[in-house]
């Protein structure tokens, strides 16, 4: 019983030295300025509280049944060296943090893993060497110490000492997540931003429940301003406008959620397929994710959606919405989906007044009917008005699959309904694929109604249209089982069409690479005379720009990947690792990062971040 109490004794001192290595991550990290009473509370006790879970787990796993099976010096051996492994990688992933602004992943292994390639970008000269083997050997020492201070305290203290240590832990593992919640709920941002540093930390969050609950949201912001205040600094330079450049005019999103390139037909959408040779049709276009929130996020700030966190908790708000209000633009909302989950109203349009959130509808099918007929009857009055206006409309119908059935004929055979219990692998996508085409018909014939009566009003002439999707649909195209999207970063969940009606252009074709990020500078440029570089504010380039965009970044902060030569993709996984594959998903063995590349790559996607 000594013995088993002894390992639980250093289990529990090396939580507290474990914890003690993750709170000096903060150390000269801009969230210092933000911190305040609740917000270091929660970072001491998540520290204290995630060092504590690695621990027990070491302890559970590596010294409990070797005790049992009275295997002392093999359970000692296997707890002191695995929690000493625990230490020094996080102390190494603290150096890594530090420098790129994320933890220990697949990325770093893999270039790790060819010290010649490595040595590319790290320097590893002779005192850096002895330096950082002195510190690792100080943490192995460390750890043996608390191996004889536990076996010292468990002569000398009795049952109670050893609880109340438990319950100290627990308690900080408690009280993180319970501050976590109500951070969450009210965006909080010493709160939200410091989790950021923990290493794989995922606490808690129910806003969801506490809404429902009744409570009310009272949104936190960050003291000193919106933009640049926290952790960002976005954009990195005063935003410049040439007033003589400016040709402020009317601007048309118009959205189809869940846009696959394989419906743009003569045969499915046969108004847009004709738009599209009668327009610039940009065929090689690809969104910043397989899902809305993110897509949305990169395609309005024209930034990685890696800082959708960095946004929502510093009430940053896109220097596009920005510039149009500030351009005197009457900016309007016409969704389908309500745009307060995901809360793109908090995140992306906080500035924007008056902002229409929900339709009323008991179908997508119906509340895009909705959207439609609303835009079209309100555009006699945007004409009529001396401003010009940004409206966008967000079709939901070929993300709900919510046709009547007397609308299901023109493609057969076809689901009534996604049926998602009925997919693998080997089953026939055509139902499936037809239910989908049905439903593009539908869209196209309404998307065919609201620029034929544009056209009607002589206001097509003078407004600028972009039409996309936030991301693509998969139907088993790669034949690996995936369906619908949110699962892969293959084309054919990021790839969507992209028809740019530009008043006075030529129609053409685009075969060069173009994405959801160059929307933002392509707008504040051309439109908005703005001056700055375009790195100032987006990680896009202009919609005309052929450059190639090699590490093309897509996904979110805890998912994503980087797109590179031949699209070839580099997915980073949520637990850390990597999986490489090709264009079509099949693994690529034995891949070995360009270290310069990365490097050039990763200082890129954090220069936002302070």
């Amino acid at each position: 019983m000594k013995k088993l109490r002894k390992g639980l004794l250093f289990s529990l001192l090396s939580s507290f030295f474990i914890g003690i290595i993750l709170v000096m991550y903060i150390s000269g990290d801009p969230i210092v300025a933000l911190m305040d009473v609740a917000g270091w509370v929660f970072f001491v006790t998540s520290c204290l509280g995630h060092a504590a879970l690695f621990c027990m787990v070491a302890f559970l796993l590596f010294y409990l049944p070797w005790i049992i099976m009275k295997r002392r010096m093999v359970a000692t051996g296997l707890l002191v060296g695995c929690v000493s492994m625990i230490g020094i990688l996080a102390f190494i992933n603290m150096q890594v943090y530090k420098i790129y602004r994320f933890h220990i992943n697949g990325f770093i292994i893999n270039m790790l893993s060819d010290p010649k390639a490595a040595g590319d970008i790290f320097d590893f000269d002779a005192q850096l060497l002895l330096t950082e083997a002195l510190m690792l050997c100080g943490i192995v020492v460390a750890c043996m110490a608390l191996w004889w201070a536990a076996g010292w305290m468990n002569q000398r203290i009795g049952k109670r000492t050893t609880i109340a240590l438990s319950v100290l832990l627990g308690a900080s593992l408690l009280v993180a997540n319970v501050i976590h919640i109500y951070g969450a709920f009210v965006l909080k941002p010493s709160v939200l931003q410091s989790a950021r540093l923990v290493p794989y930390y995922f606490p808690l969050s129910a806003s969801s429940l506490m809404q429902k609950m009744g409570f009310e949201r009272k949104v936190m912001t960050v003291s000193g301003g919106m933009n640049g205040s926290g952790t960002l600094c976005y954009p990195l330079h005063p935003i410049k406008v040439d007033t003589a450049r400016a040709q402020r005019p009317n601007i048309l999103f118009i959205l189809i959620d869940s846009w696959s390139k394989r419906a743009l037909t003569k045969e499915c959408m046969p108004q847009l397929f004709q738009l599209a040779h009668e327009e610039q049709w940009y065929d090689n276009h690809v969104s910043c994710s397989n899902g809305t929130r993110y897509a949305m996020f990169g395609m309005f700030t024209g930034v990685q959606p890696y800082y959708w966190t960095a946004f929502e908790a510093g009430r940053v708000s896109p220097v596009l919405v920005d510039q149009l209000l500030a351009a005197d633009y009457q900016f309007e909302a016409f969704p389908s989906a309500t745009l307060e989950n995901p809360p793109f109203h908090r995140v992306l349009f906080q500035n924007v007044p008056q902002l229409r959130t929900s339709t009323e509808g008991k179908s997508a099918f119906e509340r895009d009917q909705r959207i439609k007929d609303d835009l079209i009857a309100h555009l006699p009055e945007l004409k009529k008005q001396s401003k010009p206006f940004f409206s966008f409309i967000f079709f939901d119908l070929l993300h709900a699959y919510s046709l009547p059935k007397k609308l299901l004929n023109r493609f057969q055979p076809s689901w009534e309904f996604g049926d998602f219990t009925k997919l693998n692998n080997d089953m026939d996508p055509t139902p499936f694929w037809n239910l989908y085409r049905n439903s593009a018909y539908q869209v196209d014939l309404m998307v065919g109604e609201l620029i034929a009566r544009l056209k009607a009003l002589d206001m097509y002439d003078n407004t600028l249209i972009f039409i996309t999707g936030d991301h693509a649909q998969e139907y088993n195209e790669n034949h690996k089982n995936y369906w619908g999207h949110n699962s892969n970063f293959s084309t054919y969940q990021i790839g969507v069409p992209l028809i740019i009606h530009e008043p006075g252009k030529q129609p053409r074709r685009y075969q060069h690479r173009t994405t959801h990020y160059d929307f933002v500078p392509t707008i504040m440029t051309n439109c908005l005379g703005v001056t700055n570089e375009v790195s100032d504010y987006s990680a896009g380039r202009l919609i005309s720009d052929t450059t190639p965009r090699l590490w093309h970044f897509v996904g979110n902060e805890l998912r994503y990947a980087f797109l590179v030569e031949g699209d070839t993709i580099l997915t980073k996984e949520g637990g850390g690792w990597i999986e490489v594959t090709d264009a079509q998903l099949n693994p690529v063995d034995n891949y070995h990062i360009s270290p310069r590349q990365f490097d050039k790559t990763i200082k890129s996607l954090n220069r936002y971040f302070k």
